[in-house]
C-alpha cells in the first residue's frame, strides 16, 4: 500500500537526490501531489505549466534575462570552489568574488561576440580533465556573459545613435526651449556645465578631393572614438560634413582656458600616433563661450569661421580662437565696401604686382612685419632670412606704395588692407 501513496512534494524531498535540497518559498504546498515532471529552460513559464506539475530548471534562462553578472560570478565561484571575476575588454575587473583581489587567476576564458573578444571570465584554479560538470558550468557562464555583453553593446550603440542625433539637431539650431534641451542632454549623457562651447577639428593637410575619400572617413571615425572615450564627460563629438564638431562643457569662461583645453585635446588625439598618418595636420577652431544650450549653434558658427579665416591668414597655426579673428570677421561683413577696395588697390595690389614681376616676397615680409608688431628681428627669424634682408625689403615696400611704414596711421591702414586681402578668397567663395 505504501507504493500507492500519492507522490507529493514531501515524498520528493525524501529521495536521495533531493535530501540536501532546501525549500526557499511556498512551504505550505509541501503536501501537494505531483502528477507530471518536466524540465524547462525558458525565461517565463507562463502558458506552459499544467496543474500539479513539477518543473526542473537550472534558472539559466532567467539568469540571461535578468543579466545578473554579479550573481553569476558568485555562483561560478561557489560551484567551482574558487575565486572568479569578470574582466572587461579594457582589463578592468567588473564583478568578482570577495577574495578575488588577493589571488592570482590561473585560467581566463574569453567572452567572444562574433570575432571580437569583449572580455574574460577568470578563475583562480585550473580545471581537471575529469571535471566535466565544472567545465559545463564554466562554458554556460561564458555563454551568459556573451549574451550580456551583446545586450550591453547593443544598448551602447543605441545610446550613441541617440546622442549623435541630438548633437546634429543641436548644432543645426534646434527650435526647442532651453529647459527641454537641457533635460534631453542630461538624459543622453551630453556634456552639461556652467558654460558650453564648440570646437571644430579638421585635417588641414586634406584639402583636395582625396580628403573626402575613405582615408578621411577612417580618420574621423578614429578621432570620434578618442574624443568620446569612456570616462570623459566634458566633451562629445560628431562628424558633420567631413568636420569633427565637439561640444565642450567647462567651468571656465576665458579664451585662455579654452585654448589650454584644446591643446590638451590635440595632444591626446595625436599621442597614439601609430594609427594616424604622419602627414595629418589636425587644426582646431574654437567658438565663444555660451551659457545656454540653445546658443550652441552660434558657438559652432564661430568655430567654423575661426577655422576658415585662419586657413587663409594663419595657415601654420594649429589652434585658432574666434576672438583672434574678430577683425577679419568684421571686415568680411563689409566685403566689397568702396573704402576697403580703395585701400587694397592703393596699398596691397602694387606689392602683389611687383612680387609677380620680379619673383620677390615683399608681401609675405610685410604681412609678417605687421603681424609681429614691427619687430624686424622676429620677422627675420620667422622667414629664415637675415635682418638686413628684412630691412631692404621693407624699404622697397616704402618706395612702391610711397608711404612710410614707420607712420602709425600708414601701418594701421596697411594692417586693415592686408586683412581684407587675406580674406578675399573667403568672400569670393561665399558669393558662389
Amino acid at each position: 500500500m505504501e507504493n500507492n501513496k500519492p507522490f507529493t512534494v514531501e515524498r520528493l524531498f525524501q529521495l536521495p537526490l533531493f535530501k540536501e535540497a532546501k525549500i526557499m518559498a511556498g512551504e505550505s504546498g509541501i503536501s501537494k501531489e505531483i502528477y507530471y515532471i518536466d524540465s524547462m529552460e525558458t525565461p517565463t513559464l507562463t502558458g506552459f505549466l499544467r496543474p500539479n506539475e513539477l518543473i526542473l530548471t537550472t534558472g539559466y534562462s532567467n539568469l540571461v534575462l535578468n543579466r545578473r553578472t554579479t550573481e553569476l560570478v558568485v555562483l561560478i565561484g561557489h560551484l567551482l570552489g574558487c575565486e572568479a571575476a569578470v574582466i572587461n575588454e579594457a582589463g578592468e575587473v567588473e564583478s568578482s568574488t570577495t577574495q578575488f583581489g588577493g589571488v592570482d587567476y590561473v585560467e581566463k576564458r574569453p567572452v567572444q561576440v562574433g570575432s571580437r573578444i569583449m572580455g574574460y571570465l577568470a578563475i583562480s584554479r585550473k580545471l581537471g580533465e575529469q571535471e566535466h560538470f565544472e567545465e559545463m558550468c564554466l562554458d554556460h557562464a561564458v555563454t551568459v556573459l556573451a549574451i550580456e555583453f551583446t545586450i550591453r553593446q547593443s544598448q551602447q550603440m543605441q545610446r550613441e545613435r541617440e546622442q549623435e542625433s541630438f548633437l546634429v539637431e543641436l548644432f543645426s539650431g534646434s527650435s526647442h526651449q532651453e529647459d527641454l534641451l537641457r533635460y534631453r542632454a542630461q538624459q543622453l549623457g551630453i556634456p552639461l556645465g556652467k558654460f558650453v562651447y564648440c570646437m571644430v577639428l579638421q585635417n588641414r593637410s586634406a584639402v583636395d578631393k582625396q580628403s573626402r575619400d575613405e582615408p578621411l572617413t577612417r580618420l574621423n571615425n578614429l578621432l570620434v572614438q578618442r574624443v568620446n572615450k569612456p570616462g570623459v564627460y566634458t566633451r562629445k563629438a560628431v562628424v558633420i560634413s567631413d568636420s569633427l564638431i565637439i561640444l565642450c562643457a567647462t567651468v571656465h569662461d576665458s579664451a585662455e582656458k579654452q585654448r589650454a583645453e584644446a591643446e590638451q585635446l590635440l595632444r591626446e588625439l595625436m599621442a597614439p600616433a601609430e594609427e594616424i598618418s604622419p602627414s595629418t595636420q589636425l587644426t582646431i577652431g574654437i567658438g565663444g563661450i555660451r551659457e545656454l544650450q540653445s546658443d550652441v549653434p552660434m558657438s559652432r558658427q564661430e568655430a567654423h569661421k575661426a577655422m576658415e579665416i585662419s586657413f587663409h591668414t594663419q595657415p601654420k597655426q594649429k589652434i585658432v580662437h574666434f576672438h583672434e579673428v574678430l577683425v577679419e570677421d568684421l571686415l568680411l561683413g563689409a566685403a566689397g565696401h568702396p573704402v576697403l577696395t580703395a585701400l587694397t588697390s592703393m596699398l596691397i595690389e602694387p606689392i602683389v604686382a611687383y612680387d609677380k614681376e620680379y619673383g620677390t616676397e615683399l608681401l609675405a615680409t610685410l604681412h609678417a612685419f605687421l603681424r609681429l608688431g614691427g619687430n624686424t628681428k622676429r620677422v627675420a627669424e620667422e622667414l629664415f632670412i637675415h635682418r638686413n634682408s628684412v630691412l631692404y625689403r621693407l624699404d622697397r615696400v616704402n618706395e612702391i606704395i610711397q608711404n612710410d611704414l614707420n607712420d602709425p596711421e600708414v601701418r594701421f591702414r596697411l594692417d586693415v588692407a592686408m586683412r581684407v586681402w587675406k580674406t578675399k578668397d573667403i568672400h569670393a567663395n561665399q558669393r558662389k
